[in-house]
C-alpha cells in the first residue's frame, strides 16, 4: 500500500520554525506545500528552503484544501485563536507551548479540537521525550525507589532587555502572556505532573528584578506546589542568572533521589551521585537548550495521523503545565493559594 503524504503548512518563520522544518524535511511522509510570516525576508527564506508557496495571511492558509496538518510557530498569542480556526477547516494541528496564555482561550482550544470534524490537535513539549525522563519514569513505576516522596524544579537562564524588545511581542503580557514561567520554564513545570501526578493547588510569588521597568512579566518565580497525592514541588525559575544553566529536576523518592540535570539522569543514594543515563546528544536544530525531543515528537505526532491513533500530549495533556504556570501568577497577585485550573 502506497504511503500517505500529509501536506503541511508552517505558520511562522522565527527561531523554532527551524527546528520543525529541518524534522519535517527529514521525513519521507511529509510534504511542506506553504510557508507563512508577516516579515517578508524570513517567509522568503523558509520558501526557498522548501520549495514551498510564501504567504503572509495565516487565515489564508489554515483555509487551503490541501492542507492536512498545520505547524503553529507564532508568538505565545496566536496560538489560540489560529489553531481553532484551523481545527474548524478540518485541520490538524500541532502547535508550540504554551498551548495558550489564558485558561478560556486553552479550553477553547480543547473544545475546538473535540468538535466533530475537527483535525487532531497536539502540543509542543519535546522534553518528555528526552530518554533521560522516559528513564526517571520508568524508574519510577518500576517501585525499585520506593514512593514519589515530592520534586524540586530550577530553571536559571539569562535573558537580556533586547531578547524581549527586538521580538516584538515578549515582555508584554498581552502577547508573552507571563515571562519566565510560561517561556522559559513550562516545559520543566509539565515534566513535574508528567512525572509525578497531578498537581492540585499552589502558592507562588513572581517580580520583575533586572528587568524592571522594561518589561511587563516576571523573570522570577518561587512557588510551592501540592500534588493530588499529598507530595510536594518547590519551584525556582529565573531569567537573570548569568547564563543558562543546565535544568534541574530532582525527584524524591522513598530510597533515595533521581536527578534529571541537562539531558543526563543521575541517582542518589546514601550521599552518592551515580550517572545512569548519559541521554541524547544528537546535533541539535537551533538553540541547544531546546534539546533533540522535537524530531522525536514530530515523527510521533505523524506516525498517530498515519496509524488514526490519538495523539498523547494534545489540548488535555497539555493544559495542566498552563494551568500551573498562570495560577503560580495568580497566586502571587491575590496573596493565597490557589487550587489549579482543570480542563
Amino acid at each position: 500500500m502506497d504511503q500517505k503524504i500529509f501536506h503541511v503548512a508552517v505558520i511562522g518563520c522565527g527561531g523554532i520554525s527551524r527546528v520543525h522544518i529541518a524534522a519535517l524535511m527529514d521525513m519521507d511522509c511529509v510534504k511542506i506545500d506553504a510557508v507563512c510570516d508577516i516579515r517578508e525576508d524570513r517567509v522568503q527564506a523558509a520558501a526557498a528552503q522548501t520549495g514551498a508557496k510564501a504567504y503572509s495571511d495565516w487565515h489564508e492558509v489554515v483555509a487551503l484544501p490541501e492542507i492536512d496538518v498545520v505547524h503553529i510557530c507564532l508568538p505565545h498569542y496566536l496560538h489560540a485563536p489560529v489553531t481553532i480556526e484551523a481545527l474548524s477547516h478540518g485541520k490538524n494541528v500541532l502547535t508550540e507551548k504554551p498551548m495558550a496564555t489564558t485558561i478560556e482561550d486553552a479550553r477553547a482550544m480543547i473544545a475546538a479540537s473535540e468538535m466533530e470534524g475537527a483535525g487532531m490537535l497536539g502540543v509542543i513539549f519535546q522534553n518528555r521525550y528526552n530518554p533521560a525522563v522516559q528513564h526517571a519514569r520508568a524508574i519510577m513505576a518500576s517501585g525499585e525507589m520506593g514512593a514519589f516522596l515530592g520534586a524540586t524544579a530550577s530553571v536559571c537562564w539569562h535573558r537580556e532587555v533586547p531578547y524581549y524588545h527586538d521580538s516584538g511581542w515578549r515582555g508584554m503580557k498581552a502577547t508573552e502572556g507571563c515571562g519566565s514561567l510560561i517561556n522559559q520554564s513550562i516545559h520543566t513545570l509539565d515534566l513535574l505532573s508528567y512525572l509525578g501526578g497531578p498537581i492540585d493547588r499552589v502558592r507562588g510569588s513572581v517580580f520583575t528584578g533586572l528587568l524592571e521597568g522594561q518589561i511587563e512579566v516576571e523573570d522570577n518565580a518561587m512557588a510551592v506546589a501540592m500534588y493530588e497525592g499529598g507530595q510536594r514541588a518547590i519551584i525556582h525559575t529565573t531569567n537573570n542568572n548569568v547564563t543558562d544553566s543546565p535544568v534541574e529536576v530532582n525527584i524524591h523518592m522513598e530510597k533515595g533521589m533521581l536527578k534529571l540535570f541537562g539531558p543526563k539522569l543521575y541517582s542518589v543514594e546514601n550521599g552518592e551521585l551515580k550517572l545512569i543515563d548519559a541521554g541524547d546528544h544528537k546535533k541539535t536544530v537551533g538553540k541547544g537548550y531546546w534539546g533533540t525531543g522535537h524530531s522525536t515528537q514530530i515523527a510521533d505526532y505523524y506516525q498517530c495521523l498515519s496509524e488514526g491513533r490519538p495523539f498523547w500530549i494534545d489540548g488535555r495533556s497539555a493544559f495542566p503545565a498552563l494551568s500551573l504556570v498562570l495560577n503560580i501568577v495568580r497566586s502571587s497577585e491575590e496573596k493565597r493559594w490557589i487550587t489549579l485550573d482543570r480542563a
